[in-house]
């Protein structure tokens, strides 16, 4: 769950979701990230959640019965999706990131200051 891959130590529920993308492991210093299946589990649990929320919320009276629902669900859905990646959250090491290839400027399509 929230381990490390590479050192096998415990990870904090804060940093699986302040740095969902990036993490670096305070043991190792590994970077990882939290992987795909736990973030589309965890995307596709909220939206149901919000749903049952929105769905729930609808015939609700007032001046803003028109806008609560809308807010509830959102609501519902950024709780349940941060809860889960909090205690469900599986970690996996971050592939290194892609070098961009130097552009010669010597050849283009500009034209030459002289």
């Amino acid at each position: 769950m929230r381990v490390c891959p590479q050192c096998r130590n415990r990870l904090t529920a804060g940093q699986i979701v302040a740095f969902s993308d990036k993490i670096e492991c305070p043991h190792c210093g590994a970077t990882l990230r939290v992987a795909d299946g736990s973030r589309t589990i965890g995307a596709f649990v909220a939206l149901l959640i919000a749903h049952v929320v929105w769905r729930a919320s609808l015939g609700s009276g007032g001046i803003l019965n028109w806008l609560m629902p809308e807010v509830y669900s959102i609501l519902a859905f950024c709780f349940v999706y941060t809860f889960y990646l909090m205690f469900a959250a599986n970690v996996t090491a971050r592939p290194p990131d892609p070098v961009a290839a130097a552009v010669s400027d010597s050849h283009g399509h500009t034209p030459a200051h002289h």
